[in-house]
């Protein structure tokens, strides 16, 4: 009786379907074979060039000139406002800038293949890879021994100190039919020792081990980049230990105090899988460490 008791089951298993859960390139890669042999398309990364253009804090090219053929339009007049307030300055720039403001983000020496960027680097990139939809990160600086932050809302202004504190810009990614990309961006502050939590996503739950997150939703914004378009951040307004300057400004606050140009650009055109070939071939999708400024 045991033969066809296993061949019950077996039979009972295949129709039920089993499924083996991962995380990491080899439970993506899995899927990728599953959509192929399903005749889907295969999901791929997005390719992503992130920029950081140190400059003063009172530099005219930066601060005044480049803002002028920005696009800040985008957004409506509330949520310009929220990011205003909160010393931060958003835009979608084109391929039309003049040569010397154009120099600003071609200056030789940056390696793209360096997780961390010198404290000295006028410019500095990286290349990233993320896949649609998922969380990727640029921290803008890390192991901040005590960070003040003023937040400024509707009902008034907030405050308090995080202590080893990480400002970060949490991005996401996804594809439009048209080849354009919408990236939702949110600025967020990691802080403090480190925790172990239960984090849920996919359906299901995973032991992660992180600081403290301090997500600041309200100031969350989403562009849509065409092509050769790029997404500048700056910090605006007088240092006041606003959300920008956490973000974007030096730290030690002493003479001679550099602010870093955020600026975020697809690096080929990515079309949506719902719009893509079933036959396209898939890309070897690889974790990507999060961008770290010094």
């Amino acid at each position: 009786m045991r033969p066809p008791f296993i061949v019950a089951i077996l039979l009972g298993l295949a129709a039920a379907g089993c499924r083996f859960l991962g995380d990491g390139p080899g439970a993506v890669a899995t899927d990728q074979a599953s959509a192929r042999a399903a005749g889907k398309p295969a999901a791929q990364t997005i390719p992503l060039e992130v920029l950081f253009v140190r400059h003063d804090a009172h530099d005219p090219a930066v601060q005044e000139e480049l803002w002028a053929f920005a696009d800040e339009q985008f957004l409506d007049t509330a949520s310009r406002g929220r990011l205003a307030a909160n010393g931060l300055r958003v835009g979608i720039v084109g391929d039309h800038l003049p040569p010397h403001l154009v120099g600003r983000f071609t200056a030789a020496g940056s390696d793209p293949a360096a997780a961390t960027l010198a404290a000295d680097a006028v410019l500095a990139r990286r290349e990233l890879r993320i896949l649609p939809g998922r969380r990727s990160e640029i921290v803008t600086a890390s192991g901040i021994r005590e960070l003040v932050l003023l937040e400024r809302a509707a009902d008034g202004v907030r405050g308090a100190t995080y202590r080893d504190a990480s400002p970060t810009l949490v991005i996401e990614a996804r594809p439009a039919a048209d080849g354009r990309v919408r990236i939702t961006a949110v600025p967020e502050i990691r802080h403090g020792p480190l925790e172990k939590s239960w984090v849920g996503e996919d359906g299901m739950f995973r032991l992660e081990t992180g600081q403290r997150r301090h997500h600041l939703e309200q100031l969350q914004f989403t562009a849509t980049l065409p092509r050769e378009g790029m997404l500048i951040v700056g910090c605006a307004g007088d240092d006041s230990a606003s959300v920008g300057d956490c973000l974007l400004r030096d730290h030690d606050r002493g003479d001679g105090t550099s602010i870093r140009l955020l600026a975020i650009r697809p690096l080929a055109d990515t079309i949506d899988p719902l719009f893509g070939s079933a036959d396209a071939a898939a890309e070897t999708v690889r974790a990507e460490p999060p961008l770290i400024v010094r």
